[in-house]
């Protein structure tokens, strides 16, 4: 039923499913970048649909999407027969992570006869692009063609934005989704976000990095690591120590990046911040062989306490 084509062609009719998750807060992360490809869509769903008109650069299209809402049909006859819901228009993002999947192929398009190419426009700063070619506009013409609002501009839209601008035209049509209760009912069941540090964390351990809002933090509990270090030179090893010995550390060894962090420890927990991930990830590595090299850390450890 579905093809997942690495490069869609011109012509190519794809379906849009209405009932994956957008800015959900439980997602706790931007849905454009989850992978989809495995995932099973539900059959019996609404679907709304479009058609490629043209590859516009690497990975972007000009599209249409059309009135036709429903499920998957055996055949595309009927898509382009409703019409469009909006204007053409750019868009990237939603074909080779699987979220929007090409139902059927059609060697026989032609974008100039089947999607009126030749009105097709875009408003530029400079320029006005219309069906391929571009004519150049002065700055008094940009300004009232913008408020007359009858061209759109070249924004690249994701497929997440353009899911729901089609839920709130359907809304606005009276049609009720039910989006929010389907898609909390099948949260459990949707593909989990790629964790991008998953390396990193397990390079580091016991360390533990976290990231949230742009701000990332490296922390570890206070006995987690070189507990007997610390009990031979009759030393707590709490918090407070480590962030003495990390501050060493980078006084010796980093110290242009010492303004860069800030630290937060407690008797029981050892926890620093920095809103530059590179920065800390380069000192959780640097610090972590630091701290399983026993002979060394032994060495600042009486230096510094």
């Amino acid at each position: 039923m579905y093809k997942i084509k690495k490069e869609p062609n011109d012509g190519d009719i794809f379906a849009i499913p209405l009932f994956l998750p957008s800015y959900q807060k439980w997602r706790e992360s931007y849905d454009e970048f989850i992978d989809y490809k495995k995932y099973k869509f539900h059959e019996e769903d609404m679907y709304a649909f479009g058609r490629i008109i043209e590859l516009y650069c690497k990975n972007v299209y000009i599209m249409e999407i059309f009135r036709y809402v429903g499920k998957i049909p055996d055949s595309p006859e009927n898509i382009p027969k409703s019409e469009r819901m909006f204007k053409p228009l750019i868009a990237c993002g939603m074909f080779e992570r699987g979220r929007w999947r090409v139902l059927f192929e059609n060697p026989g398009y032609d974008k100039w006869r089947d999607s009126d190419y030749e009105n097709i426009s875009f408003l530029y700063l400079d320029h006005i692009w219309r069906g391929g070619s571009s004519t150049h506009i002065s700055q008094g013409q940009y300004t009232e063609l913008f408020k007359a609002g009858d061209i759109p501009c070249p924004v690249i839209n994701g497929p997440v934005r353009i899911e729901c601008d089609i839920r709130q035209a359907l809304a606005e049509q009276g049609v009720d989704l039910r989006y929010e209760q389907i898609v909390e009912e099948r949260r459990a069941g949707y593909p989990q976000p790629r964790d991008m540090d998953k390396k990193l964390k397990e390079t580091i351990a016991p360390f533990r990095w976290m990231a949230a809002g742009g701000t990332y933090t490296l922390t570890l509990e206070a006995d987690a690591l070189n507990r007997e270090c610390f009990e031979e030179i009759g030393a707590l090893g709490n918090g407070y120590d480590w962030e003495r010995i990390a501050v060493a550390f980078i006084d010796e060894n980093l110290p242009e990046l010492r303004a860069k962090f800030d630290f937060d420890c407690e008797a029981d927990t050892f926890s620093m911040q920095s809103s530059k991930k590179k920065v800390l990830k380069e000192f959780a590595i640097a610090f972590h062989q630091f701290c399983m090299d026993k002979e060394t850390f032994e060495k600042v450890l009486k230096q510094s306490l």
